[in-house]
C-alpha cells in the first residue's frame, strides 16, 4: 500500500528567501548601514525564537495537567486555557497545519484520559481498569489529524472477544457520558450510535462485510478511508485498521464507493455560472455563504475519495494531494491549485472559530482580497469534481471513464 511522501522541507526555502532579501536590501547599503539591518534581523529572529520556545513550553504544560489531571472537574479550564493558546498561536503565525497539529495533539491526549477515567469508574467492576485489551480508533478531522477546536470526530472501540462485550458496552456508555457532560462531544450530542461505534473485532469484521450498510449510521466508507488508531492496544488497534484497509480496497468500484462520489461530485459550491460568489436566495442566511458547506467539505471528501481509489492509507488532505501528484493521480499544477484551495478554505474555518462565528458569511463584508481568494478556491474545487466526476461517473457522465 503506498505510503505518504515525506514532507517537502520549507526550512531551506525560507533561508534561502531570507539570505536573497538580506542580499536585495544591501546591495545599495554602507558596511555600517549593513550591519545595522543584520542587527535588526538578528533581533527578529531572537524575538521569534523566544515566541516559539514559549508557545512549546505553554502547549507541554497543559498537555502534562490534561495526562496527570485527577478529577473530570479540571478539564474544563485546562480546555479553555488550551483553545487561549492555540488561537494566540495561529494570530501570530496563520499557519492552519500548525493549527490542527496543536489540536490533534491536544484531542488525542483528552480521549486517552477520558478512557482512563472511564475505566476507573467502580460501578464497571473491581479492578479499575479494563478486563481486556481494546484499541480507540478515530476518523473523521481528528482521524485525517486535521482537527480544529470543534468537535466533529466519530470514534472506533474495538476489543478482541466478544465475551467481553459485557464490560464495553457499559464502558461505552461511560465514555460518551463523560465526553457530554464535559462539552468535549461533536453535534451528534450523546447519541451513541453516531458518535461511537463498538464491537469486538468479529463484530467490526461483520459490519464491514455487510452487503448493505446499516441505517442511521454514518457513511462507512467515509469513516475507514480517514481512521486511525489513537490508544489502546497496538495489536487490536492494527487488526482493526487492516480489516477496514482490505474492505476499502475491495470497495474502490463498488456502488456504494460510487454513489459516495456522486454525492460529492454534485455538492453545490458556492460559485455562481458567471463565476461570482454564489449567496443564500433565502431563508435566514439570505445573502451569505457557507465556505465549509460550499468549498471545504467537498474539496476534502473529493480528496479523500481520489486517495482511496488510488490505495492510500488515512492522513491530513494536503498530504493525500501531495501523494497523489506523487503517484500521476494528479498533476502538479492540480496538486498546488488544490493545496492553496484548502489553505484558503480551512484557514476561513479556523478564523471563524477563533471568533466564535456561525459558518455563514457575507461576501460584502469582506475585503476584497478576501472575496478574489475565496473565488479562486471555489473555482479549484469545481474543478476537482470535474476530475472525480472523470474518474469516478465518466461512463455516466461522458463516455467511457478515463484511466487513472
Amino acid at each position: 500500500m503506498p505510503a505518504f511522501p515525506e514532507e517537502i522541507n520549507s526550512d531551506a526555502e525560507l533561508v534561502t528567501g531570507a539570505r536573497k532579501s538580506l542580499f536585495e536590501r544591501t546591495r545599495q547599503l554602507t558596511p555600517e548601514q549593513t550591519l545595522e539591518a543584520i542587527e535588526d534581523l538578528k533581533a527578529w529572529v531572537a524575538e521569534e525564537l523566544a515566541f516559539e520556545e514559549g508557545a512549546s513550553a505553554s502547549f507541554g504544560r497543559v498537555l502534562s495537567e490534561l495526562w496527570h489531571a485527577e478529577y473530570l472537574d479540571q478539564l474544563p479550564p485546562l480546555l479553555n486555557r488550551f483553545e487561549r493558546l492555540v488561537a494566540a498561536y495561529y494570530v501570530r503565525r496563520g499557519s492552519v497545519i500548525a493549527f490542527q497539529g496543536f489540536c490533534n495533539a491536544w484531542r488525542d491526549g483528552v480521549l486517552r484520559r477520558v478512557l482512563q477515567f472511564a475505566e476507573e469508574g467502580p460501578e464497571l467492576n473491581d479492578l479499575g481498569h479494563a478486563p481486556a485489551p481494546f484499541a480507540l480508533l478515530a476518523s473523521g478531522s481528528l482521524g485525517r489529524r486535521e482537527q480544529t477546536l470543534e468537535e466533529s470526530d466519530r470514534c472506533v472501540l474495538v476489543w478482541k472477544d466478544e465475551d467481553d462485550t459485557g464490560y464495553f458496552e457499559p464502558f461505552a456508555y461511560r465514555i460518551i457520558a463523560i465526553l457530554d457532560q464535559y462539552g468535549l462531544i461533536g453535534k451528534e450530542g450523546a447519541f451513541l450510535g453516531k458518535a461511537l461505534w463498538r464491537g469486538s473485532l468479529e463484530k467490526w469484521a461483520h459490519y464491514l462485510s455487510c452487503e448493505v450498510q446499516p441505517p442511521d449510521q454514518p457513511n462507512r466508507l467515509e469513516t475507514i478511508a480517514d481512521l486511525r488508531v489513537v490508544c489502546g492496544d497496538e495489536s487490536i488497534g492494527a487488526d482493526a485498521v487492516r480489516l477496514a484497509r482490505v474492505f476499502l480496497t475491495r470497495s474502490r468500484d463498488s456502488e456504494e464507493m460510487l454513489e459516495l462520489a456522486r454525492g460529492v461530485v454534485e455538492q453545490p459550491v458556492a460559485l455562481g455560472i458567471m463565476g461570482g460568489l454564489r449567496v443564500e436566495k433565502t431563508g435566514e442566511h439570505a445573502g451569505h455563504l457557507n465556505p465549509e458547506k460550499g468549498g471545504l467539505q467537498p474539496l476534502v471528501e473529493a480528496v479523500r475519495l481520489l486517495a482511496a481509489r488510488h490505495g492510500l492509507e488515512s492522513g491530513p488532505t494536503l498530504d493525500r494531494i501531495a501523494a497523489l501528484a506523487t503517484l500521476g493521480g494528479l498533476t502538479v499544477a492540480q496538486a498546488e491549485r488544490f493545496s492553496a484551495a484548502y489553505h484558503v478554505l480551512a484557514g476561513f474555518k479556523v478564523r471563524r472559530e477563533i471568533a466564535l462565528e456561525h459558518p455563514y458569511l457575507s461576501p460584502a463584508a469582506l475585503a476584497e482580497t478576501d472575496r478574489e481568494r475565496l473565488k479562486e478556491a471555489f473555482e479549484s474545487v469545481r474543478q476537482l469534481q470535474r476530475l472525480l466526476r472523470c474518474r469516478f461517473l465518466g461512463k455516466e457522465s461522458s463516455g467511457p471513464r478515463r484511466g487513472k
